[in-house]
């Protein structure tokens, strides 16, 4: 083996038996691992730790922390969990640097000697032909985070705005040519809410992408200290509520905007359901949990344990439910 280090995140680390008498609530379901470099990300995205720019710690991305372990014990912990422990799916997080390719075929090619447990990656723009590589060797699903909902944002905190190495036009090109490899239903992208987009700009991008049948995974803006957008607000509540609501019923029932009533601001004023449907949505559970791919639950990646919970890791408590249709039911019919 080629490489020696790897990061992992607290909670899987955790549950791996990396950490000991580290016992969490919603533990995750996922492993979530991390490319590993001395240094930081050649990308510059405003709202990450891992950036080029960043002054924050490298262990961090998002608030959850990432520390490093021996490549040789992570694969020993995940391939001698007992059964009640193992996790459902591993999801390999891709730093952008020179040899992450080749560090991300190393570390499936490990996984898969003694493991079918299926693979996530979360990689950058890539070139077809690597894309075919990842697929022939057993990544079952990839996310290629757009992260911004509108063009401009992109260019803001991803590409010329932050003198970073992205473009908005070749990230979607690289989704629609993910899809060719992997099929639709098996490429995901990422959107964070509240980073000046309104609720129809990124209600507009989630249907473009889901008539694509590329899936869109929701985060909410996390301030980060020692990241350019370190001193930006948080998205209120009510309008990620909206958001995880209206992404459901495109996702799940089909409905189109313009099932949707949106003021001049943008803001949906009005969801062409009733009440009682929106009951039925809320104790389902799945539109207000963490969104991505199957077994995904993320606990607290953008919320603390303490609230508010945005993308909930676990089913609702009957508290949690009447919270969120108090917020709501004003909006239906």
């Amino acid at each position: 083996m080629t490489i020696d280090k790897i990061r992992v995140s607290f909670g899987s680390a955790s549950v791996l038996g990396l950490y000991q008498n580290k016992k969490f609530i919603d533990p995750p379901t996922t492993c979530y691992v991390m490319t590993y470099i001395p240094g930081h990300c050649l990308a510059n995205c405003g709202f990450c730790p891992q950036a080029r720019n960043s002054n924050s710690s490298t262990e961090k991305l998002s608030r959850v922390t990432w520390p490093v372990f021996p490549f040789k014990d992570f694969l020993t912990k995940l391939n001698y969990l007992p059964p009640p422990k193992r996790f459902k799916r591993i999801c390999i997080q891709t730093l952008n640097y020179p040899k992450n390719f080749d560090d991300l075929i190393e570390i499936i090619t490990q996984v898969k000697k003694n493991s079918n447990i299926p693979i996530s990656i979360a990689i950058p723009p890539m070139s077809t032909e690597k894309l075919k590589g990842l697929k022939l060797i057993g990544v079952e699903r990839v996310g290629i985070a757009l992260d911004g909902a509108t063009k401009e944002i992109f260019k803001m905190i991803k590409g010329e705005g932050v003198k970073g190495p992205y473009n908005w036009g070749e990230h979607i090109q690289n989704l629609k040519d993910a899809l060719e490899i992997f099929s639709g239903g098996f490429v995901t992208t990422h959107l964070i809410v509240g980073l000046g987009e309104t609720q129809e700009d990124i209600l507009n991008l989630i249907k473009e992408l889901y008539n694509l049948k590329i899936q869109v995974s929701l985060f909410a803006f996390t301030p980060i200290k020692g990241t350019k957008l370190e001193n930006l607000n948080r998205p209120d509540l009510l309008k990620f509520r909206k958001i995880q609501l209206v992404r459901y019923l495109i996702l799940n029932v089909q409905k189109s905007l313009k099932d949707f009533t949106f003021n001049l601001k943008g803001d949906v004023i009005r969801f062409n359901i009733n009440k009682l449907e929106l009951k039925n949505i809320i104790d389902d559970n799945d539109a207000f949990m963490t969104s991505g791919c199957p077994s995904c639950n993320r606990p607290y990646y953008t919320s603390r344990p303490s609230g508010p919970i945005f993308n909930y890791p676990r089913e609702l408590t009957m508290n949690e439910k009447e919270d969120i249709y108090n917020l709501l039911h004003r909006f239906v019919n």
